[in-house]
């Protein structure tokens, strides 16, 4: 593959309301494939977000990525995910997945994730079939008579799964419509996941073409290289601690690494830390600098199986500017020469 099928843009929900909505319509302007929004532990809702997003725009299609089946019933999920459907008809993906976070946050045990997602997808397509839905699972039953959307049929509505470790990524190629890669990814991390989501799609049969590759890449943009680097350090310093080990270590991050930003945080405060951090340590973990030292960096992608790359956060000194000179200044030129 030698150019990338489509290109996201996306934030948590650290983003006010309102911006997030600015945001989404000028990645609707310029032309953006899909608009993500992450469900923050406890920050402004995905949900919530989604919905003014999708009573704003026209086009742009709307990703929830990723929610979390232990905190919210996958009934629940479908529901939601059709009635966003009814305000964006076919602009809706429904990302699942185990969610970190939300386990940390609310004492949840994560035994049984696998088990759980599977069950999660099952129900979710079954509910949104439109018909009368029963299920009977080892995580999840939805008992006799059943039940039923009380909604008009949906269209589409893509699953995907947020994936990291092996057997998550196997689920996902055998059962998913999609797969999403959190931050920080790296080329090397997708050669690798993309070995076991093979497998996966083998046991069902199925080929690469009935799967979407996406991933949240850092991506921080401006004229100035420093600039760049500088405003992707807070958010480095905030989320580096806790980021899942396998994709740190592809990403060439060091125990002593993180170690050092967990402890001058505790020490000096986010802000203080932050400004601290070494700019190398921000370069394995995101794609930062000028407009030509981005495409540099989301080259290294091509080929390796990814479809659909997001820039996540769109950080940069104006996120505004930062999101223009990704439409503008950089995905026209991602190609191979």
């Amino acid at each position: 593959m030698d150019r990338f099928q489509n290109f996201g843009v996306g934030t948590d929900g650290g983003t006010s309301m309102r911006e997030t909505v600015e945001l989404a319509k000028q990645a609707e302007a310029l032309g953006f494939h899909s608009f993500w929004l992450a469900e923050g532990y406890h920050s402004r809702s995905a949900i919530v977000r989604a919905s003014l997003i999708a009573a704003s725009t026209r086009q742009i299609k709307i990703g929830l990525g990723i929610l979390s089946p232990h905190t919210k019933h996958p009934a629940l999920l479908a529901m939601d995910a059709a009635s966003l459907d009814e305000v964006a008809r076919d602009r809706v993906i429904l990302g699942v997945g185990r969610v970190l976070n939300a386990l940390r946050k609310h004492a949840i045990d994560s035994r049984g994730t696998l088990q759980l997602v599977k069950e999660s997808i099952e129900i979710i397509r079954g509910i949104l079939g439109g018909e009368q839905f029963q299920y009977h699972g080892n995580r999840f039953n939805i008992a006799s008579p059943g039940s039923r959307l009380d909604l008009e049929p949906c269209g589409k509505i893509p699953v995907y799964v947020g994936a990291t470790g092996p057997e998550m990524l196997r689920l996902a190629g055998q059962y998913a419509d999609g797969v999403l890669f959190n931050y920080p990814c790296t080329p090397e991390f997708i050669r690798y996941a993309m070995l076991i989501i093979e497998e996966g799609l083998s046991r069902a049969g199925r080929k690469l073409d009935d799967l979407d590759i996406a991933a949240y890449l850092l991506i921080s943009v401006d004229n100035d290289e420093e600039a760049a680097i500088n405003a992707a350090k807070r958010f480095v310093a905030q989320k580096l601690p806790t980021r899942h080990s396998d994709m740190l270590r592809y990403a060439g991050v060091t125990a002593t690494e993180i170690n050092a930003v967990r402890e001058s945080i505790e020490k000096l405060g986010l802000m203080k830390a932050a400004a601290l951090i070494d700019d190398d340590v921000v370069r394995k973990v995101t794609i930062a600098g000028t407009p030509d030292q981005v495409v540099q960096g989301l080259t290294r992608f091509l080929g390796t199986g990814l479809k659909l790359p997001i820039a996540w956060e769109i950080i940069g000194p104006d996120r505004r500017r930062a999101l223009d000179f990704l439409a503008r200044a950089v995905l026209p030129r991602l190609s191979r020469s």
